[in-house]
């Protein structure tokens, strides 16, 4: 299924690139909502996200002439989002600077936000409050490659684009994001992840 999105999209990339209004109007239609919730992860401020978004979309619409087929449209617009965030962000004040794991200026939530549909409402408190608790743990950054490596289900070279990483650090950033999960996870690692994508 991913893997169709994936394809349909740079094919309806093309199409918007020739010209066509409805293969724009697609784009934004299948990846409006997900770039929101990514945007969630830098800011919780909807006003900015939402902004941002329409100075990408509309970005695009005005540079379509001099733009290419990506060769993954969801990261390439993923990319531009946290990009166009992380400028706006630094210009209000609200962070100084995104340069590495030592700062972690713009911190990248990966926090559960509980539905009870899926679990029992004490169950789902308790699963919650230990999710929480193992998150903590992590860096931003570790929080931000799990998230893309685990959820999003991005392969290593997309990870790199994402995160500005080159593809032996992305490596040791999701072993080292790992050992620490296990190391605080008495469960299996596939039940933490099951648990981590009900309640994302």
């Amino acid at each position: 299924m991913k893997s169709d999105i994936s394809e349909e999209s740079k094919i309806k990339w093309d199409h918007f690139l020739s010209g066509d209004n409805d293969a724009y109007k697609w784009l934004y239609k299948t990846y409006i909502q997900i770039l929101f919730s990514y945007g969630n992860r830098f800011t919780k401020d909807t006003e900015i996200i939402k902004d941002c978004i329409q100075e990408i979309f509309t970005f695009i619409y005005k540079s379509r002439h001099k733009l290419v087929v990506p060769d993954n449209v969801k990261v390439y617009l993923m990319v531009s989002l946290k990009n166009k965030l992380i400028r706006t962000l630094q210009k209000k004040e609200f962070y100084k600077s995104y340069e590495s794991d030592a700062t972690e200026a713009v911190q990248f939530a990966l926090e559960p936000t509980v539905e009870e549909e899926y679990i029992e409402y004490e169950d789902c408190i308790q699963q919650r409050q230990r999710i929480e608790e193992i998150l903590s743990v992590l860096t931003s950054r570790q929080r931000e490659i799990i998230y893309y490596r685990y959820i999003q289900e991005l392969d290593l070279d997309e990870i790199c684009e994402l995160m500005d990483l080159n593809y032996q650090s992305a490596k040791n950033l999701i072993q080292r994001s790992l050992k620490k999960i296990r190391d605080h996870y008495d469960g299996s690692f596939e039940s933490f992840l099951l648990l981590l994508f009900l309640i994302s």
